[in-house]
C-alpha cells in the first residue's frame, strides 16, 4: 500500500490509543492540514486483537483516502498510554489497555498498512501535536502536563521528548507533592496524579459529601448516580465553595510539581492539557498564587504557563508530527 512516486505530496496518519477511543488523523504535513479525523470506541474487553483489526480497518480507510486526494502515504505514528519500547516499538505495559503486554504494536500495524508506523507514549504525541500546531509553537523548551484521568508529562528539549533511560523521564505524575497523602496506584503516597487527576478529583468530592459537606453537587450526585469533573468545574464557577476548594487543590499541587521542575531543570515554559485543563478558570489563579510562592530562585514572571489549545486533536496530530519528522518529508 505504500510506495513513493517522485513529486507526489506526501500525507501521514496520526492515532491516539486510549483506553476509552481512538481517534486518526489524516495530515497533509507540508500544508500543516488537519484532512480528515476518525474516532471510535477501543472496547478493551475484546483483546488487542480484536482492538487492532479495528484500527487496521481504519488506517486503511484513510490511507485509500489519502490517495484519493492525490497523496502518497509516508507514515503512520501512534500514541499509546504505557510504558512503551521506543526502539522497537513494543507497548510493554499499559495501565488502560489490559493484556497489552509485550505486545510489538508497530510492527503488527506495519504489517497491515505496509508503510513505516512509529510509535510513542500518548503524552509525548500530546506535546508533539501542540509543538507542531498548538499552544507550544513558540514555547521553545517546555514541560508538558497533562491532567486527565491520571497525570502524564512530557519534558520537550530542542524538539524533542526527553526520554530519559528506560524511555522513564517526565512522569510528572508520579512526583511526590504530599509525603504523608493518600497511596496512588503506582504504588507511592502522594503523588501529584493523587492531587491534580479528574479520577481524584471526583474521589475526593465524592468522599466530601458522604462526610456530609454541604455543596450543590449532592443534587448531581442523588440524579446522575456519580460525578464527573465537569460537574465539580460548573458547581465552583457557580461559587459552590467545597467544588473552589477542590480545584485549589488541583492549582497549588500543579504550581508545587511546575516549581520543582522549573528549580530543577531552568525551564520558562509550561503547557498544560488533559481533560483537567477544561476547568482552567477554576484552577489557574489557585496555581499562579502558589507559584509565586514556590519560585525563590526564578522570578515567577518570568515563568509563562499557558493552556493547551488542540483539545482532542492534539494526540492524533502529535503522532502526524512523529511520522512527518521520522520519514523526513517535514
Amino acid at each position: 500500500m505504500g510506495g513513493r512516486l517522485e513529486n507526489q505530496p506526501q500525507a501521514v496518519i496520526g492515532v491516539d490509543i486510549g483506553g476509552t477511543n481512538i481517534k486518526l488523523a489524516l495530515v497533509d504535513p507540508g500544508r500543516e492540514e488537519l484532512l480528515k479525523t476518525v474516532r471510535f470506541k477501543t472496547l478493551v474487553d475484546r483483546g488487542p486483537e480484536a482492538v487492532l483489526a479495528d484500527l487496521s480497518t481504519h488506517l486503511i480507510k484513510l490511507s485509500r483516502q489519502a490517495e484519493k486526494n492525490g497523496f502518497g502515504l509516508a507514515g503512520v505514528g501512534v500514541g499509546c498510554a504505557g510504558l512503551i519500547d521506543l526502539a522497537n516499538g513494543v507497548v510493554i505495559t499499559s495501565p488502560n489497555l489490559p493484556a497489552w503486554e509485550n505486545l510489538p504494536l508497530a510492527e503488527m500495524l506495519r504489517q497491515e498498512i505496509q508503510v513505516p508506523v512509529y510509535l510513542e507514549n500518548d503524552v509525548n504525541c500530546i506535546c508533539y501535536g501542540e509543538y507542531w500546531l498548538g499552544a507550544g509553537r513558540d514555547l521553545g523548551d517546555f514541560l508538558c502536563i497533562a491532567p486527565g484521568t491520571g497525570v502524564g508529562g512530557c519534558v520537550l528539549i530542542n524538539g524533542r521528548a526527553w526520554e530519559g533511560e528506560g524511555y522513564s523521564a517526565g512522569e510528572v505524575g508520579h512526583m511526590t507533592i504530599q509525603p504523608d497523602g493518600e497511596k496512588c496506584r503506582c504504588g507511592n503516597y502522594g503523588c501529584l496524579e493523587t492531587l491534580a487527576s479528574a479520577d481524584w478529583l471526583v474521589r475526593r468530592a465524592e468522599e466530601r459529601l458522604r462526610q456530609g459537606v454541604q455543596s450543590s453537587l449532592r443534587q448531581d450526585l442523588d440524579k446522575s448516580k456519580g460525578l464527573d469533573a465537569e460537574h465539580i468545574y460548573r458547581a465552583a464557577m457557580a461559587g459552590d465553595q467545597m467544588a473552589q476548594d477542590l480545584f485549589h487543590l488541583v492549582g497549588t499541587s500543579l504550581a508545587i510539581a511546575i516549581a520543582n521542575v522549573v528549580h530543577l531543570l531552568g525551564l520558562r515554559s509550561v503547557l498544560i492539557g488533559g481533560g483537567v485543563a477544561n476547568g482552567w478558570e477554576a484552577f489557574i489563579g489557585s496555581l499562579y498564587g502558589e507559584l509565586g510562592r514556590r519560585l525563590t530562585l526564578i522570578p515567577p514572571d518570568e515563568v509563562k504557563v499557558v493552556r493547551a489549545k488542540l483539545g482532542d486533536d492534539a494526540g492524533p496530530l502529535g503522532g502526524g508530527y512523529l511520522a512527518a519528522k521520522s520519514t523526513r518529508i517535514i
